[in-house]
């Protein structure tokens, strides 16, 4: 059917030009009616939501003597308490196998034993390498011990005080081990070794008193018999002598080299005249040679100059003995590393030994074998035997975050294996052991995971599905009202809304009280997430009002005003539940407990 639409009146417009003319299209003007129907449906929706008064249905219940103990359910798999699994130590040939899935086995038990001939070639070539560090280590040691003689003979310095007749090298000279330095004569003393005969053997002493004379000087000076060689020289004329020396000071003119006569008082005191002259020498005279090679840094003596015993006359460059020292103790300290390394692998070795004959750490059911004699595991590491206690099992269970705080470790639990058709119901008594404070949350909600231990002496098994039952809460009875029915008074106190004939005495002034119903002032005390215990005011069989819920459409289900409906029975809860831990109201507008106040808080309705 073709509709025909006239434009709307109105004062007339200039005609336009023929060439700019436009006709309000048809098309336009349909989409515009069907806006402004659209328009219409949804202002009479919003009349009907917002002004239409709707029907509502008063919610009551019935006051009961009860507990607020609560009682947390559920289900967990069984795990063992204390179980053992071995895998094999290599890919070694097993060869024996002392057990099968089933056995009973008790801790020590010899389960399985492989091949363990790979670890004496092991432990062989670790013993090798330790051999050969220690041949390495002695020769490094020798060179510590050359360098460390070289170092400390760096200095050169006097063994004794005297006069220096020969210096052979000055600073910056280079010079090699045994190099002549300089020679060092003590001329303090000079000595003289001349020969007597062995008619006098008897006479002549250590200590005994000598005359020297030095005819050279004109000189004579007193000496001591200071050694006695008994050797054997020939005079020209045939007497046998031996040799005496005669020390004297010196005076300051004595020098090397000196003719001298001699001769030595005897016991009685006459003189005992040498048959063989000899002639002065320096009563000690030494060469200083280089002890190691090097560069002289310091060289102090001159020719006939004076110097003290333990004088420091010529210093060798150490440098580069230091630079060579310092790199043999390293060597040193890498090889006994190196040995120490090797010597704990060998005792780690021996330790594995125990992985090749493996025994039960813990007695048990043996669950599992999968080594087989004479086989080799295609891997090392792969599983060989399982073992459980079952003695004790445990179970892993999630514990909802309104629960939590009356789960602690300790609680006792209640464990039902439910039987077959034939069997009778299992039940044990099991205790929470451990109790994670971090929640995990799944789907908005948070749970708390906890491990319940379950004394079962082998009546359980492994991955069997048990039921468990925590009671929590305050067993001891007691008047109950639903946390909904509380309400507050004009003045601030708490009360309930009780259905009666007349108002009762104590009743007061409270909005919104249902007709039937006076708000009637109340004591509380201990409560859960759904019970409150009243002390007083209130009794058993008392009708109270909850909340008001919606009238059911017809055909259809109610909805509450004031929250979900509760449609499990009992005390219907609505809106956000005030949390009463600890005897009292902690959030929807209530605080303290048992004192029937609602401070900080507005009515409830």
């Amino acid at each position: 059917m073709q509709m025909e639409l006239s434009p709307a009146a109105g004062p007339a417009a200039p005609s336009a030009p023929a060439k700019h003319r436009r006709h309000f299209p048809i098309r336009r003007l349909l989409i515009s009616l069907i806006v402004l129907v659209l328009l219409g449906g949804a202002a009479f929706g919003i009349y009907t939501l917002f002004f239409q008064e709707e029907e509502l249905e008063m919610l009551t219940e019935t006051l009961t003597t009860g507990s607020l103990a609560t009682t947390i359910t559920g289900t967990g798999v069984t795990l063992p308490g204390d179980s053992q699994s071995v895998t094999t130590a290599s890919t070694a040939e097993v060869t024996a196998v002392y057990v099968a899935a089933g056995d009973t086995v008790e801790a020590g038990d010899l389960l399985y034993e492989q091949d363990d001939s790979e670890l004496d070639e092991l432990i062989g070539e670790y013993e090798d390498e330790i051999t050969s560090l220690q041949e390495s280590l002695e020769d490094y040691q020798d060179n510590l011990a050359d360098l460390q003689e070289s170092l400390a003979n760096l200095t050169v310095t006097a063994p004794f005080s005297g006069t220096v007749t020969q210096v052979n090298v000055e600073a910056g000279d280079s010079v090699q081990t045994g190099t002549a330095l300089a020679v060092l004569v003590d001329d303090s003393a000079m000595k003289l070794t001349e020969y007597y005969s062995y008619a006098y053997e008897d006479e002549i002493r250590i200590g005994s008193a000598a005359q020297v004379s030095i005819s050279s000087l004109m000189l004579n000076l007193e000496g001591t018999v200071t050694d006695i060689q008994k050797v054997s020289r020939y005079t020209t004329e045939g007497t046998q002598c031996f040799a005496v020396t005669i020390t004297v000071e010196n005076p300051g003119a004595l020098t090397e080299g000196m003719s001298c006569a001699s001769y030595v008082l005897s016991s009685a005191g006459t003189p005992i005249y040498s048959a063989i002259s000899g002639t002065l020498e320096y009563n000690n005279t030494e060469t200083l040679t280089a002890e190691t090679s090097g560069e002289l840094t310091t060289a102090t003596p001159v020719a006939y100059g004076t110097v003290t015993q333990g004088e420091t006359l010529f210093v060798v460059d150490g440098s580069e003995y230091e630079d060579q020292l310092t790199s043999v103790q390293n060597q040193i300290t890498q090889a006994q590393k190196r040995i120490a390394d090797y010597e704990e692998l060998i005792a780690e070795t021996e330790e594995d030994r125990a992985d090749y004959a493996v025994t039960a750490e813990i007695s048990g059911q043996v669950i599992q074998v999968g080594v087989t004699a004479g086989e080799s595991p295609r891997q090392s590491g792969s599983t060989a035997v399982v073992i459980y206690n079952l003695d004790t099992m445990e179970i892993q269970v999630n514990i909802d975050e309104l629960d939590i705080e009356n789960v602690t470790v300790g609680t006792e639990v209640a464990i039902t294996r439910s039987g077959s058709s034939s069997d009778a119901d299992q039940s044990f008594t099991g205790t929470v052991t451990e109790v994670s404070y971090e929640a995990t949350n799944s789907s908005g909600v948070a749970y708390f995971p906890a491990t319940i231990e379950i004394p079962s002496d082998g009546a359980l098994s492994a991955g069997v599905n048990v039921s468990y039952s925590i009671q929590v809460g305050d067993t001891s009875e007691g008047l109950l009202a639903p946390i909904s029915a509380l309400k507050q008074s004009s003045d601030g106190e708490t009360c309930l809304y009780i259905q009666s004939d007349t108002a009762p005495e104590n009743a007061v002034e409270a909005e919104d009280v249902p007709e039937g119903f006076y708000a009637v002032p109340v004591e509380i005390g201990e409560s859960n997430s759904q019970y409150v215990r009243i002390l007083s005011g209130a009794e058993e069989g008392d009708v109270v009002f909850t909340r008001y819920q919606q009238a059911a459409p017809s055909g259809g289900d109610s909805t509450s005003e004031s929250g979900e409906e509760n449609s499990e029975g009992g005390f219907p809860g609505g809106g956000q539940m005030p949390d009463f831990s600890g005897g009292g109201f902690s959030g929807g507008g209530f605080s303290g407990g048992g004192g029937g106040g609602f401070p900080g808080g507005g009515p409830m309705g």
